[in-house]
């Protein structure tokens, strides 16, 4: 079964935050198994397993059971990358709820976010995606509660109003103490819920935003466009791990751990999606290693003995092997013929 993901700028959201609790954020992504560094690339997709991992590491080092409710206070629109700039230049709240809802899958494709109007009333849902491999699906509370509480404070910052809920729906059980659910949401709560909803008046949807632009509004979603596209194409590990060895491939060979550890997966569960793909990591290796050895020798001025050491081989000779394996032909005898 296919994998959600989900986009490493809520890794940094969360790793950013539980700084101000004072946890260090090495000692919290090492406990998660996240490299420390993948914060620095907020539009890389990660899968569900580091998150979850992560999500039980800050309530344990921040003491914190309300985390993602207090995460989502302290949201900040530009957290969520392009989206969140396309949302900073709506028109109007429907809009800023249109947008969100269509490019959810920038930043989760574990979540669809809808919304609906019903007599009066805004239905505004968070629906689980049940058709993947997803970790919301076991733990969803801390997610989904940042999402609400996320979206009360997006509204303060585009719209500069506060957004008074109706009803708050939560699909997780009733947690023993909600005087921070009452706190923040001064409504009725329900837990164990058909959906996770929140409820509100439906003329909130005409609030203008703050800050539309109509000009930027067209550019920003011109770039989410065409990342949503990028995504539609289904990425194998095959194709993920080709592109990190090419990354990585620069004077030593990568091993496998390194790969792995790369695109945030265990070198085992790495292995059986390689497998059930049809393949394994060695042979993706050899075909990288075959196609930039054909790549850097079209360049007459690269020396084969350079192209040897970028490939990560020890001496030439073995470089000459591979490559007579590969095309029947010596580096120099390929880079004469053509």
């Amino acid at each position: 079964m296919k994998e959600a993901t989900f986009s490493v700028s809520i890794v940094r959201d969360i790793v950013q935050y539980a700084a101000t609790y004072g946890v260090d954020a090495k000692k919290l992504c090492d406990a998660a198994g996240i490299e420390l560094a993948l914060i620095d690339l907020p539009d890389r997709q990660i899968t569900g397993a580091p998150l979850k991992a992560l999500w039980r590491e800050v309530v344990k080092m921040t003491g914190d059971e309300n985390f993602g409710l207090h995460l989502g206070e302290a949201f900040n629109v530009a957290a969520i990358g392009i989206v969140g700039y396309v949302l900073l230049n709506c028109n109007t709240f429907k809009q800023v709820l249109e947008k969100l809802s269509r490019y959810t899958n920038l930043f989760s494709q574990g979540v669809y976010i809808n919304f609906s109007v019903l007599q009066g009333q805004v239905l505004c849902d968070c629906e689980i995606v049940d058709h993947l491999k997803n970790y919301l699906l076991e733990e969803p509370r801390h997610p989904i509660e940042s999402t609400f509480t996320a979206l009360m404070a997006a509204t303060k910052m585009l719209a500069g109003k506060q957004l008074y809920l109706q009803t708050v729906w939560f699909q997780h059980p009733r947690p023993n103490d909600i005087s921070e659910y009452q706190r923040i949401f001064s409504t009725d709560i329900r837990f164990w819920a058909p959906t996770n909803r929140i409820i509100f008046d439906a003329n909130c949807l005409d609030w203008p935003v703050l800050s539309a632009n109509p000009s930027l509004l067209s550019i920003f979603e011109q770039h989410a466009k065409a990342m949503l596209d990028e995504m539609s194409h289904e990425k194998s590990y095959s194709n993920l791990v080709i592109q990190a060895i090419s990354q990585h491939l620069k004077g030593e060979v990568p091993a496998i751990k390194t790969i792995a550890r790369n695109l945030a997966i265990s070198v085992r569960n790495l292995q059986r999606e390689l497998q059930t793909e049809g393949t394994s990591y060695q042979q993706l290796l050899d075909a990288t290693r075959k196609e930039l050895a054909l790549r850097h020798l079209k360049k007459t001025d690269t020396p084969i003995n350079d192209v040897a050491f970028l490939l990560g081989f020890s001496e030439p000779s073995a470089f000459n092997r591979a490559f007579k394996r590969w095309t029947g032909k010596t580096p120099r005898a390929y880079r004469s013929v053509d």
